[in-house]
């Protein structure tokens, strides 16, 4: 694919576009350096890469909490609401929907590394809170393209998982599914990564991480205090183990502290793709 066909100065540049992610407002302003250095490399590799595959392409994109996975995929998506990916009809799934229900939650318990033992509803988004055996039945089906399909979704405000939330027509040629876990190598994980025809990183500063998690629990109703401990004793082991697995991503996607793309990672370009600058 040529990089011609990826708009060079598409007209929301410079402009604050608001996105719904998981039930919260963000806004997008990307630069025209970015666009240029990073977005649109990358955006022309992912469409060649979804050409090469001739069917449905699943895309993994996984991260630590707070490094801006869930706005990546948002970003996808609206781009391709507004043809700027040629011939692509993509989806932004998050496998936040997958969590357990609060009623089998608040009757499981999870040991942190402070030797403490809370319920799971009290630590929810650690590994185990997750009904993963769900997961991988909805990304098995989700490959097989059926006509019509739902995907779970979640509301940070209300901290619950919202069923079938989402709506995933045949039509659908790329799925962008967003989590931390997605790559993780352990029971009841192990295969999970291998179910991608891609698998995308995204990584941000340490400081940025910790600021976009205060923020986004003080949003959904924590307190300061609250915040900080949950940040500290769940969100930051959490981060931890996924760091781990960022050696199974083809993908690495860094942001700067300001939320832009500084770099956009290869380990192996679409040999028809012009080259990324990143990676000379």
């Amino acid at each position: 694919m040529s990089l011609q066909e990826i708009d060079p100065f598409p007209w929301f540049l410079h402009k604050d576009v608001p996105l719904l992610i998981n039930g919260q407002r963000v806004e997008m302003n990307i630069r025209a350096a970015e666009w240029t250095k990073r977005w649109r490399p990358f955006l022309s590799n992912l469409v060649e890469l979804q050409r090469l595959c001739g069917r449905r392409m699943l895309v993994g994109v996984a991260g630590t909490p707070g490094s801006g996975k869930s706005f990546f995929t948002e970003q996808l998506a609206w781009m391709a609401t507004k043809n700027i990916l040629p011939k692509i009809s993509l989806v932004s799934l998050p496998m936040d929907g997958f969590h357990f229900p609060e009623s089998v939650l608040a009757e499981r318990f999870l040991q942190l590394e402070d030797g403490r033992q809370l319920r799971m509803n009290q630590c929810k988004g650690s590994p185990d809170t997750f009904d993963v055996p769900l997961l991988r039945e909805h990304l098995l089906r989700l490959k097989q393209t059926p006509q019509k399909m739902a995907w779970p979704g979640y509301d940070r405000v209300r901290h619950k998982a919202v069923p079938q939330a989402i709506n995933i027509h045949e039509s659908v040629n790329l799925a962008m599914v967003e989590g931390n876990y997605l790559f993780l190598d352990r029971p009841p994980y192990e295969g999970i990564a291998d179910i991608f025809d891609l698998r995308i990183y995204v990584e941000a500063p340490p400081a940025s991480v910790v600021t976009n998690l205060m923020n986004r629990h003080m949003e959904g109703g924590k307190t300061v205090g609250m915040a900080k401990d949950w940040v500290k004793h769940v969100d930051l082991p959490n981060a931890r183990l996924v760091e781990m697995t960022k050696n199974k991503a083809e993908v690495l996607i860094q942001r700067d502290r300001d939320g832009a793309i500084s770099a956009v990672v290869w380990a192996t370009t679409p040999s028809s793709s012009e080259p990324n600058p990143d990676d000379v």
